[in-house]
């Protein structure tokens, strides 16, 4: 459900002076860093192999951290398009899929057993997706570069643009299962919390039947104290196939809120290569600031965080309508 954000105007002002800079790239060399990504790239990895792309979610729905597959995509019987699983989200820290409820266990199924997500994963994005569909997500390493501009693909298209960054991630059709949406795939960063810029360099590659409309737009939505803003669209007119640009940045004041990031594809294929964020650091970036929930209500049921419904006698960390309390 999308609200409109009381803040949704870009404002002109700089972020404050106690701000901190964030670099997410898909290389072991900047602050944010994704620890998961990096460790696939080892040569010595099982489940990278010392070579080629890696599938976070391949062309038929499975989503493949850790060299197993978890199906977000069932064709029910007598049906033509898949049925979406939602809630899921790759864990980029340490490529585990968790279930994005507040109490954020790992789905339950046969390979996966619950699990509490740790404070340090929070500090990473997740790779998840929405109710309009997932779609093929391929890490591919090698890049850009990481010393200087150079004028070969899938580096900047002009110099001006140029931004430290070895690999990339890319959003391509899915094409299967009559789901081909790249409109609703997307990183959730963490929650960051002031007068917040966020600046993106991304690329597409041209034509065929991954971008037939020749198209580089990229989706921000701004999820606010848990309740995710309408998304806001950069583009690039005339883009050049298999180059990369710096979009223009989008600036928040967010002071007094919670606000974390959704970036991925707006319906065409998309050649991320990396998100700055500009802001303060959220006191809680627990999942309760990330996860789209509606307010609580007073009739809500109450959880433990293992899930189990409890009443007014239970002591402890509770979820009510989504929401955080200790119950005393």
């Amino acid at each position: 459900m999308k609200k409109s954000l009381l803040f949704a105007a870009a404002i002109a002002t700089a972020c404050a002076a106690n701000a901190e800079v964030f670099n997410y790239t898909f290389d072991s060399t900047d602050n944010a860093a994704f620890p998961f990504i990096v460790n696939i790239m080892d040569e010595n990895s099982e489940v990278y192999g010392g070579g080629g792309n890696y599938d976070l979610v391949d062309k038929y729905g499975i989503a493949m951290p850790n060299t197993v597959g978890l199906p977000v995509l069932n064709t029910p019987d007598g049906e033509e398009k898949g049925v979406l699983d939602l809630g899921l989200g790759i864990s980029m820290f340490d490529g585990v899929i968790y279930k994005l409820t507040p109490d954020a266990v790992v789905t339950k199924t046969d390979v996966y057993e619950p699990e509490d997500v740790t404070a340090e994963a929070l500090e990473y994005p997740f790779l998840s997706w929405g109710e309009k569909g997932v779609t093929r997500t391929i890490f591919m390493p090698g890049w850009g570069s990481l010393d200087a501009w150079e004028d070969k693909d899938y580096n900047a298209a002009v110099e001006a643009d140029w931004v430290a960054c070895k690999n990339g991630v890319q959003f391509t059709r899915l094409g299967t299962q009559g789901i081909v949406s790249r409109g609703d795939t997307y990183f959730q960063y963490p929650a960051v919390t002031g007068n917040v810029t966020v600046t993106v360099w991304a690329g597409s590659n041209l034509g065929g039947t991954a971008n037939p409309d020749n198209l580089l737009e990229v989706a921000v939505t701004p999820v606010v104290d848990g309740v995710a803003g309408e998304t806001i669209v950069l583009s690039k007119e005339n883009p050049v196939s298999k180059r990369y640009y710096k979009l223009d940045p989008i600036t928040f004041d967010a002071t007094g809120k919670s606000v974390s990031f959704r970036v991925g594809a707006n319906n065409s294929q998309l050649n991320l290569m990396c998100v700055r964020i500009e802001g303060e650091k959220a006191g809680d970036a627990g999942l309760d600031n990330i996860i789209v929930d509606n307010a609580a209500d007073v009739n809500a049921p109450v959880y433990n965080v293992l899930g189990q419904r409890v009443n007014e006698n239970y002591k402890g960390l509770v979820i009510k309508g989504g929401k955080k309390y200790i119950q005393k």
